[in-house]
């Protein structure tokens, strides 16, 4: 579908222009200047030439077949060019112009427009507002960059034209290449999805990096980058991730950014590799580039100072990365050729005065090690250091099918061999850190396609009863209310539905009722107001916990009615439910919002009050299985308290991932439901019950407005 646009045999350039200063021009020659093989067309409604080339005033005055459209023309101007162009035949276009989304309400009218006719021409649009797209192997500089990046296997795809340019300045001055370079714009028609679609298939790709602001349709996505990420890796670098942040981005293009807990969710889902900056993307794009698949977790790290040795160490303790042990014979080859003060363990601290024999020792010696994965190589220039020496020397270790970060500290004395290591394929890298997280994102990524074939137990496969939760929810509907109910029939019965566990309890209208539902659930119980649209129920005085007896029942009915009666006058206030009191158990929580792009996002981690304070939770993108729900668990620092720490007893893992899963179809089963928040679960190891919960529903859904 998009080939058109990387390969075309010709091209036309709507706004050529004469004048040198116009953007028009400038794409023109760009097109030409690189050595594009195909046919350039530039058109002009005043006709005329540009650089001794014939302006066509109209598109159909050309007479050959057209394969793909530059638009460079004003916004107001763009629809009927695309009408041209579909009368034409050309089914691939590229509108550089800005002025549409991004500006606001009249933008977008425009942009609607445009679509409208490309959809008529069956016609695929990239852009508005966009720098274009390079193809370095087709010699094809299609947009307003000027600069040609040399051919290699590294593709980019971004939302911002002017990331693209600093990007290009940059990876030319770092000596970087790019196979296919894309600039998406306002994403109008072709987004994210339908290039990583076109990349998968691409074998001129071996990475792809990614600048994106938003993400349109978030499941398509998650499809697309499962299926990449299996065959190379997707490297993203996403902004927008705050609030101040989210803001920016509907000003600059137009678009709406996804929450960042559901996009790393997605993320680590599907295996892509999430970088934090600009400098992430390509220290990652440079290991992944130049590395072979990464084996293990075990790291040698070699160099000739004792302090940045120290650091890489210390920096590679907060990674899934470990230092490797030697096997017998390596270390008593370390010990009997490197110097008395050398350290010989690992790190390597092949002393300030190390000469490329030194290197060449205990790079060859660990490298070959089966104990080894990986190597980091660090040199500071000094006096006596051989640098360009040791820089072949580790060119050369490449060879044993191992990937190898080098780290060259230092200015003026490294920066010649700097290029040297990178024209032959090694990542080098200035600062030990930088390497450390490279090589972890490498191995992660690794061990992710390994498990890419694991079983996955299917997930709603659960006896659920959804028929039950339907008439609880729908009910709340008609009611016009934002929570379900707590009282009778209400969010514990849509829980029990759904395999959740929960706490007994009874609900009633009156203090009688209210007395045989005490001795019914059994003392020590807590009681709550069940008035529909309380949500905090604690902070209006709506909940008395420790009830040992019916007098104390009595003193807390009459409290909570008092309360409730002047904060809902117009409520029955004597509606209350009474639970039996959970004493025991670990404290978790569990739930879920939904995000306008990846749908529903489930969250788990220890619960009760220190839910907010402590932060301690995994995400995932709903439907989770039960491999993923386990894989929640353990994702929390705190699941060694679940798993049973310092002689406690474990707790029922198996009742945590029903309740997980449970959650999880429940958002899949009903889109009408927008959160949904059980605070806390007790877990013992006999049981994971339900103690509070919540589930809030968009009464602004369609589905919701016909039950309404």
């Amino acid at each position: 579908m998009l080939r058109d646009f990387f390969s075309p045999k010709s091209i036309a350039v709507i706004g050529a222009s004469r004048n040198k200063e116009k953007l028009g021009s400038l794409v023109y020659k760009n097109i030409q200047k690189y050595g594009f093989k195909g046919k350039v067309y530039g058109v002009n409604v005043k006709g005329g030439s540009i650089g001794g080339d014939k302006l066509y005033e109209t598109l159909s005055g050309i007479e050959g077949t057209v394969d793909l459209a530059v638009v460079v023309v004003p916004a107001k101007a763009v629809s009927a060019v695309i009408r041209d162009c579909g009368e034409k035949g050309i089914r691939s276009v590229i509108i550089i112009s800005a002025g549409f989304s991004e500006t606001g309400v009249n933008g977008k009218k425009l942009e609607t427009a445009i679509m409208e006719t490309a959809s008529e021409y069956d016609m695929r649009i990239l852009g508005p507002n966009c720098l274009g797209i390079i193809d370095s192997w087709s010699k094809m500089n299609a947009s307003f960059a000027e600069s040609m990046p040399d051919p290699m296997s590294i593709s980019l795809l971004s939302q911002s034209g002017a990331i693209c340019t600093a990007i290009l300045d940059w990876a030319g001055y770092n000596e970087i290449g790019f196979s296919r370079f894309v600039s998406m714009g306002n994403k109008l028609d072709i987004d994210e999805n339908d290039i990583l679609d076109f990349l998968y298939h691409d074998d001129k790709t071996k990475v792809v990096l990614g600048y994106l602001e938003s993400i349109h349709d978030g499941k398509r996505f998650m499809e697309n980058a499962r299926k990449l990420v299996a065959k190379k890796p997707l490297i993203i670098v996403k902004s927008g991730k705050t609030r101040d942040g989210a803001r920016t981005v509907s000003s600059h293009t137009g678009s709406v950014t996804g929450s960042s807990v559901a996009v790393s969710a997605a993320f680590d889902e599907c295996g892509v590799v999430q970088a934090d900056s600009l400098e992430d993307l390509f220290d990652f794009a440079r290991i992944f580039s130049f590395s072979p698949e990464m084996k293990g977790d075990r790291v040698t790290i070699i160099s000739n100072a004792g302090g940045p040795a120290v650091m890489t160490a210390d920096a590679l303790d907060k990674t899934a990365l470990k230092l490797a042990k030697f096997s017998p014979k390596v270390k008593r080859v370390l010990v009997e050729n490197l110097p008395a003060e050398a350290a010989t363990d690992n790190p390597i601290d092949i002393l300030g005065d190390a000469l490329s024999d030194r290197y060449r020792l205990a790079i060859g010696e660990t490298i070959k090690d089966e104990n080894v994965d990986a190597l980091i190589v660090i040199l500071t220039p000094q006096v006596m250091t051989e640098v360009e020496k040791t820089a072949k020397i580790i060119v050369d270790a490449k060879k044993h099918g191992k990937p190898v970060a080098a780290c060259f500290m230092g200015g003026t004395r490294v920066e010649p061999v700097v290029d040297f290591l990178e024209e032959n394929k090694v990542a080098v890298y200035n600062f030990p850190e930088r390497a450390v997280k490279s090589l972890d994102v490498l191995y992660k990524y690794h061990e992710f396609r390994k498990k890419l074939n694991e079983k996955s137990e299917n997930v709603g496969q659960g006896n659920y009863k959804k028929a039950k939760a339907e008439r609880i929810i729908r009910e709340a509907s008609q009611r016009k209310s934002r929570n379900v109910s707590q009282g009778e029939y209400g969010v514990f019965d849509v829980f029990d539905a759904y395999g959740i566990e929960t706490v007994r309890r009874a609900y009633s209208e009156n203090w009688g009722q209210l007395k045989e539902g005490a001795i019914k659930v059994g003392y020590p119980v807590v009681l709550k107001t069940a008035v529909s649209g309380v949500v905090h129920r604690t902070e209006v005085g709506g909940v008395v916990v420790g009830i040992e007896d019916r007098k104390a029942l009595a003193q807390a009915y009459n409290s909570i009615k008092g309360k409730i009666g002047k904060v809902f006058p117009h409520e029955n206030s004597q509606a209350m439910t009474v639970y039996k009191m959970e004493e025991e158990g670990v404290e978790i929580f569990i739930g879920a919002k939904r995000d306008s792009s990846f749908g529903p996002v489930v969250v788990f981690g220890i619960g009760g009050i220190y839910v907010e304070a402590f932060q301690d939770l995994s995400y995932r993108i709903a439907p989770v299985s039960r491999t993923e729900a386990l894989k929640m668990i353990d994702d929390i620092k705190a699941a060694k308290i679940l798993h049973g720490f310092r002689g406690r007893q474990k707790c029922d893992i198996d009742k945590i991932i029903r309740s997980i899963m449970g959650i999880s179809q429940l958002m899949i089963d009903f889109p009408e439901i927008k959160e949904i928040d059980i605070n806390p679960l007790k877990v013992t190891d006999k049981k994971c019950v339900a103690v509070d919960g919540k589930i809030i529903l968009d009464l602004q859904l369609e589905r919701v407005k016909e039950l309404v």
